[in-house]
């Protein structure tokens, strides 16, 4: 167990002392990085990426995962409720479903592992689990502005560096790729396309180039879509394509979509989602109307990230569909493409088998503000599903009230 926390103490001293902790925190990134953080989840968003840039190699540490556990469970209770637990360290009684968390566990494990045990991605399936909220708030302005400081400080070509160091260890290098990818710096485009052409550099250009325009980097990402059997590199290629926004690959994604590895698939589809346009629209249309079932669940998730309501009357036929994925796919689409045309076939799906569906058309329901739905959406208060019964009893109040859910479901 992590800690200068001693596990005697009261839950007062223990909070006080972690609140020092996490205020060291603080001071460190303010001196470091010239930065005023707090404890907001924008912060915490912020904080992820500036560990890698202070510890460039994983280690571990007692007293930084004392620091960064005393942090992030600051971050927990300030923002979803809960309190520390003396006992063991852990933070209880967190949101709706009175959860635990271990912030000290999750602190060393994020500085073994580096981002593979990323803050982000653990809080935000901490609080979907016990807030039933699947939503990140943060705040893009400060974010932003964060990002151009830290390009400011040259942060974006030290990375490069790294990315490009082929004595960095792999790891190394593909957390700066990620970071590249944040940042969006143009200064580094030219040195990334000629990376993508070395073998060594290619994968972690393609993770970088998700995040910066190079329109001449287009070319050659599609070739290293089918170069060889190297999937990992082609599931990072295909993923710039969608960020470079070029219809003129909309046919070359569009086959990607009957790809036999299935992963290429769907990041396929999320690139075609992200270029939009009337092209992609009427060429997912028409695999709806005529495609084979994997298809139409490709095509679905591209048009829930296009946000169109042209295609809300065949995502209604979808909703009607006898295979479960494409009734989950469109449920889950009506979500983003909130449209009460829709209404009627999402109250059917309320009884649906399937409880994940159930789930999700109530959550499309509420979206769309469906007041006369909310007798409906009571029956699911007996559901025998516990999952299913404590969804409702977070969405009704909301739907009574005329609110959205705070975040979507998947």
């Amino acid at each position: 167990m992590v800690m200068s926390l001693e596990v005697q103490k009261s839950q007062q001293e223990i909070r006080t002392l972690s609140q020092d902790l996490a205020t060291k925190f603080l001071q460190v990134v303010y001196k470091k990085f010239g930065f005023h953080l707090n404890y907001s989840e924008s912060s915490l968003y912020i904080s992820d990426y500036l560990l890698t840039l202070f510890f460039k190699e994983k280690r571990s540490s007692d007293l930084a995962a004392s620091i960064i556990g005393s942090y992030l469970g600051e971050v927990i209770i300030q923002n979803l409720g809960g309190k520390w637990d003396p006992s063991n360290l852990s933070v209880v009684k967190i949101g709706r479903m009175k959860g635990t968390a271990y912030p000290f566990k999750q602190a060393r494990r994020r500085l073994e592992k580096g981002f593979g045990e990323s803050l982000i991605h653990w809080y935000s399936r901490l609080k979907m689990q016990f807030c039933l909220n699947g939503d990140f708030s943060w705040n893009g302005n400060t974010t932003t502005d964060i990002y151009r400081s830290l390009i400011e400080q040259n942060w974006d070509l030290k990375l490069l560096n790294r990315l490009l160091n082929e004595l960095e260890k792999p790891y190394v290098r593909e957390e700066a790729a990620f970071i590249l990818k944040e940042l969006k710096s143009p200064r580094t485009a030219p040195a990334l396309t000629a990376g993508l052409r070395k073998k060594q550099t290619a994968y972690f250009c393609c993770i970088a180039l998700q995040g910066v325009q190079a329109p001449e980097s287009t070319p050659v990402l599609q070739s290293l879509c089918g170069s060889d059997e190297d999937i990992p590199l082609q599931v990072q290629a295909v993923q710039a394509l969608g960020n470079q926004g070029n219809e003129k690959i909309v046919s070359f994604l569009l086959e990607k979509l009957s790809e036999k590895d299935e992963v290429i698939g769907h990041y396929a589809s999320q690139a075609l989602g992200k270029i939009g346009g009337e092209k992609v629209l009427t060429s997912l249309l028409e695999i709806i109307r005529n495609g084979n079932n994997r298809k139409k669940v490709l095509a679905i998730s591209a048009l829930e990230l296009i946000g169109n309501t042209e295609c809300v009357p065949d995502l209604i036929q979808c909703l009607q569909s006898t295979n479960e994925e494409i009734r989950a796919a469109a449920s889950r689409a009506f979500q983003y493409i909130p449209d009460l045309r829709a209404s009627r076939s999402l109250l059917s799906l309320l009884s649906d088998p399937s409880s994940q569906i159930r789930i999700l058309a109530a959550y499309a329901l509420t979206f769309m503000g469906e007041k006369s739905a909310v007798e409906s959406l009571k029956t699911l208060l007996k559901d025998s599903v516990k999952n299913v019964r404590d969804h409702a009893s977070y969405l009704i109040p909301l739907l009574e009230a005329g609110k959205k859910p705070a975040g979507y479901c998947w």
